[in-house]
């Protein structure tokens, strides 16, 4: 039985760097990269020959992924839910297509991969959902975004605790700004500032870690360490006011 790594939005920052690391872990045979671009993921397949190309459009289903583990029968030792996108703006602006999307892809899809991988699931398998650090507290022009991150954060730990008789492992990764394609550079004219931006390496091999300690909650970095532990002892109207203040001026 092929033991497999599937790892969604596999061809941005942080998935790509998840195929990277995990390549190397000689307990997976097979990873299956999903995504949507088939240039980017045949690059991965010439990089790391443990990659087995996945092209599909989430936000349309996850029927490509349940096909192939009906075929493959495989045992999915490690599930990544990065896949995932974002709005920087006014809410009233997005259009109802956007939000729709916005959740099908941050919230929906999560979970359905994970109800359609664990009957393919046993003992010392894991899952990463990666969140954010936007899942502390509400942020105004970051509303839809910040709001689905708070449902992958809380959908993980409830999770957690569900899965822990079957030895399954969940981490919620939350990171705070990380240096992706995901991020504009500039808004409204202006260049953005992310205060404590990291890279996706450090992001990546902190979950590994962490999942690996059975910790239900990755934070890798100083950032996103504080923002939690302000966000928990401020008043949130507080906290939401002067993430306004600095946002306002890119929207």
């Amino acid at each position: 039985m092929r033991r497999v790594a599937i790892v969604t939005g596999s061809t941005g920052g942080i998935g790509s760097e998840f195929v990277r690391q995990i390549a190397s872990d000689e307990s997976i045979d097979e990873i299956w990269a999903v995504g949507r671009n088939k240039e980017k993921l045949d690059k991965l397949v010439s990089e790391y020959s443990k990659v087995v190309p996945v092209i599909a459009d989430l936000s349309k289903g996850i029927g490509e992924i349940s096909d192939r583990l009906k075929d493959a029968n495989p045992e999915v030792k490690l599930l990544v839910n990065n896949a995932g996108t974002g709005y920087l703006g006014l809410f009233e602006h997005m259009g109802t297509e956007k939000v729709e999307s916005l959740c099908t892809l941050n919230c929906t899809v999560p979970a359905m991969l994970v109800s359609e991988c664990l009957p393919y699931m046993k003992e010392g398998s894991g899952i990463i959902n990666i969140s954010s650090s936007s899942s502390f507290q509400p942020n105004p022009y970051l509303t839809m975004y910040s709001a689905s991150k708070v449902f992958v954060k809380n959908f993980s730990r409830a999770l957690r605790v569900e899965l822990k008789n079957r030895g399954i492992k969940v981490t919620c990764s939350c990171p705070g700004w990380v240096d992706t394609g995901m991020l504009p550079k500039e808004a409204n004219g202006k260049k953005i500032h992310y205060t404590g931006m990291i890279s996706p390496e450090k992001v990546v091999s902190k979950a590994l870690a962490d999942l690996r300690r059975g910790k239900e909650l990755s934070l890798p970095s100083f950032f996103a360490k504080y923002f939690r532990v302000y966000s928990k002892l401020m008043p949130t109207k507080l906290v939401m006011g002067q993430w306004a203040w600095i946002m306002r001026k890119y929207v």
